[in-house]
């Protein structure tokens, strides 16, 4: 499984592209872990309305700031995957990354 982890702070504007680029890859053994890290835009309503019926999905709310790399950290804890994947909430996937990523992990590392 690959753990794709992505700090979110106030990217209303991209993060949907985010998550429908994520739901429309090829490879799909995958989970997403979305850390949103107080954000005062509609990010958490928009993350939330796009992932709450998904369990590949999970959301994580910071109370307060704390910065990207503190939401990283927070992923790793709850990643599952093998693999970790670090993402922006405005970065868009290829349809066939993940699964790009994994046959270059089997050839190389397998």
């Amino acid at each position: 499984m690959i753990s794709i982890i992505i700090p979110n702070y106030n990217k209303s504007q991209f993060v949907a592209e985010t998550i429908n680029s994520i739901k429309e890859q090829t490879y799909d053994n995958w989970e997403a872990i979305i850390i949103d890290d107080c954000s005062s835009d509609n990010s958490v309503e928009i993350i939330a309305g796009l992932t709450s019926n998904d369990n590949k999905f999970k959301l994580k709310v910071n109370l307060s700031n704390k910065g990207a790399n503190y939401c990283r950290n927070v992923g790793i804890k709850e990643a599952k995957g093998d693999f970790i994947i670090f993402l922006d909430s405005d970065d868009i996937l290829s349809k066939d990354c993940l699964k790009n990523r994994i046959d270059f992990f089997k050839r190389v590392l397998i």
